[in-house]
């Protein structure tokens, strides 16, 4: 707004922390920081995940990749 000083934003994955104006989410795996749906991790309790990482850690147990192993030949 005019006027007014800007807002700095602040990301944390700590799923404890109070979201305001300056303080944001940001998944404790990937660090992205936009995601239809955030997810508590199990794997480290109090933290925050994204949609597709959280998925990947219920599913599989265990943190999803940066990168996957190409399993599959050429098609």
């Amino acid at each position: 707004m005019p006027g007014q000083p800007p807002v700095s934003v602040v990301h944390t994955s700590d799923a404890n922390t109070k979201l305001t104006d300056g303080i944001r989410r940001r998944c404790f795996n990937c660090c992205t920081t936009d995601t239809s749906t955030w997810r508590r991790s199990n794997l480290s309790p109090g933290k925050v995940l994204c949609n597709k990482c959280g998925l990947f850690e219920r599913t599989h147990s265990r943190p999803r990749p940066e990168q996957f192993p190409h399993k599959r030949g050429a098609l």
